[in-house]
């Protein structure tokens, strides 16, 4: 018996885990929308007031700092996927690793990926997910030897 309802709570946590990424990962193709629509109404949303982001030479972005961008903001057209998903839940934080293809041409039109690695920390707060913190890093471009 008691096997038998740890096997359904561990089934059950699988199934709410799976959600969770769906959830998250639709967050994240949300924000990969606001960035190319500069829609900073979506960013206003979703970042947390407390919201800190490093890139990968070091440097901090905050909340504020990121919404003032908006002026600055040209929309883009390019595609992105992210795939490599790992999730950590602790309650009401999540922490979501992946990594990140963004489809794009160089200057001769020849198509060209950039990949990163992301690390977002979200809160449940209010009944929803809040981007409290993310880290980015570039994936260099294999050389070819």
């Amino acid at each position: 018996m008691v096997i038998t309802l740890m096997a359904v709570a561990a089934l059950s946590l699988a199934q709410t885990d799976s959600a969770l990424l769906r959830e998250l990962l639709q967050i994240e193709s949300d924000i990969a929308r606001a960035n190319r629509e500069c829609d900073y109404k979506y960013f206003a949303y979703i970042e947390a007031t407390e919201f800190i982001f490093t890139d990968a030479s070091g440097s901090v972005t905050t909340r504020e700092q990121d919404l003032a961008t908006e002026k600055d903001c040209r929309k883009a057209d390019y595609r992105s996927e992210v795939d490599e998903p790992r999730l950590s839940r602790y309650g009401d934080v999540a922490i979501l690793n992946a990594r990140n293809s963004v489809f794009v041409k160089d200057r001769e039109g020849k198509p060209l990926i950039r990949r990163n690695r992301f690390t977002d920390v979200f809160v449940r707060r209010d009944g929803r997910w809040q981007l409290v913190s993310g880290h980015s890093s570039r994936i260099p471009e294999p050389t070819n030897k």
